[in-house]
């Protein structure tokens, strides 16, 4: 009996822990199963937003990249060049001579060379008021665009984004206002193919927009479940390595078109400030850099003196030697002048034909005819000779020179006009010589 009941015990005990052994195997496949759908559904969702953190921090750096180009164009291109003749910065730059475009429409052109529709990789620059030439694609194009200008407008410091379907592929759409600046209202405002002449500071002008594709990037998250952290380190590693290739490129051409731009810069600035023949600077830099230092003599209460030269008899000596030996001949005096401006400030220029100037501030006229004197021994013994010269067998120079300190009621002109009575009157007493020209022309003049 007691066996009987020891046997139906142990039975029982059996069942109990068969049922639950299978009800704790149960349990623990119900909690890994839970766990493992958990982690699934979590790694899905971790994986989505991956993608669009991805894709905003491409994006934002995609605008800023466009935005810095835009910028660096602006400032190293446009405002350098505003000053220079027959160069024009306008939208229709291509059927103008000389014609750059101007900083939204290179912002256009390098988003449209950036693009790749193929790969449904959009780079955009709209606005509400496009210029004539960009009616047609320069405005918004569908909903999500008037909606990111709508809603930019009334938050111009905020971005605007969306995923949504762009033609027949899921992507991220990314955008941030483009604001009026100082530098760019007188632009707008009065260039004549504007279509808006009201422009205000900080007014949102248009719209930098990004698109990129991200269903191929969720169908992989999708399909490899399995191995999401193996992928999704894969995805995070190549990501960065691509973003880090992106962006080195983008330095790459920032860089080559900031030294492009800064070598053309310089090329175009020395065309328009160096005489071609001499070297030196020639009348228009003149004109400024006068300008430039008597200003700056006026505000510290020092001198400035003006030396005006002119080569003896040059027009006997052409007609004597020829052209090409008069081009050597201007060049040789040339560098007798250069030689002589050591000082910071100090220049010399071409002033017209053969007529020179030296610009000597911080110099009173006692000074400055020690340097008439050295230029003039310069020019002795270079030996040029001149057969036909009427006061001597060797080029020579003739100068006037001229010394003030600047005021409120004087001007430059009044400078120039006081050098070139100094040089006339030397001429008029024989040449080879300089002449102090003040208020009474006399060799010991100090002043204007």
């Amino acid at each position: 009996m007691i066996t009987a009941i020891r046997w139906k015990l142990l039975k029982l005990c059996k069942r109990l822990y068969q049922l639950l052994y299978m009800r704790v195997v149960i349990i623990l496949v119900t909690l890994l199963c839970l766990a493992f759908s958990i982690a699934l559904v979590g790694t899905y969702y971790l994986s989505i937003n991956l993608v669009d953190s991805q894709a905003m921090h491409y994006a934002k750096v995609a605008v800023k990249t466009l935005n810095e180009a835009r910028i660096l164009y602006s400032k190293n291109v446009v405002d350098q060049i505003k000053s220079i003749d027959d160069i024009l910065v306008i939208p229709e730059y291509h059927t103008v001579k000389g014609g750059i475009p101007n900083p939204a429409t290179y912002t256009i052109e390098l988003g449209e060379r950036l693009s790749d529709e193929s790969e449904g990789m959009l780079f955009r620059l709209y606005s509400e008021y496009p210029f004539p030439n960009r009616q047609l694609t320069g405005g918004p194009q569908d909903k999500f665009e008037w909606d990111a200008l709508t809603y930019l407008k009334e938050h111009p410091k905020a971005s605007f984004y969306r995923k949504e379907q762009f033609g027949d592929r899921l992507s991220f759409r990314y955008t941030e206002a483009v604001l009026m600046e100082p530098s760019c209202v007188a632009c707008h405002n009065t260039l004549r193919s504007s279509p808006r002449k009201d422009w205000k500071v900080g007014q949102v002008r248009g719209v930098v927009e990004i698109t990129q594709p991200v269903d191929n990037v969720i169908l992989i998250a999708e399909d490899g479940l399995k191995v999401i952290y193996t992928v999704l380190m894969t995805i995070i590693a190549l990501a960065i390595s691509g973003l880090i290739l992106v962006i080195g490129r983008f330095r790459t051409i920032n860089q080559e078109l900031e030294q492009k731009v800064l070598e053309r810069t310089a090329a175009l600035n020395h065309l328009a400030a160096i005489d071609g023949l001499t070297q030196l600077i020639n009348r228009r830099q003149f004109n400024i850099l006068l300008q430039q230092e008597w200003r700056r003599m006026q505000q510290q209460q020092r001198p400035l003196s003006l030396i005006l030269c002119d080569v003896d008899y040059f027009k006997k000596y052409n007609d004597t030697y020829g052209h090409v030996a008069g081009d050597n001949c201007l060049r040789a005096v040339a560098q007798v002048l250069d030689s002589s401006v050591k000082r910071s400030g100090e220049f010399a220029a071409r002033y017209g034909g053969e007529e020179f100037a030296i610009v000597l501030p911080g110099v009173n006229c006692f000074e400055a005819s020690r340097v008439a004197t050295m230029i003039m021994d310069g020019i002795h013994s270079l030996k040029i000779p001149h057969k036909t010269s009427l006061n001597n067998s060797y080029v020579t120079l003739s100068m006037g020179i001229a010394s003030t300190i600047p005021h409120n009621q004087s001007y430059p002109e009044q400078l120039i006009k006081c050098a070139d009575r100094g040089l006339y009157q030397a001429k008029e007493e024989g040449r080879d010589r300089f002449i102090i020209w003040s208020q009474q022309p006399s060799a010991n003049s100090q002043g204007i």
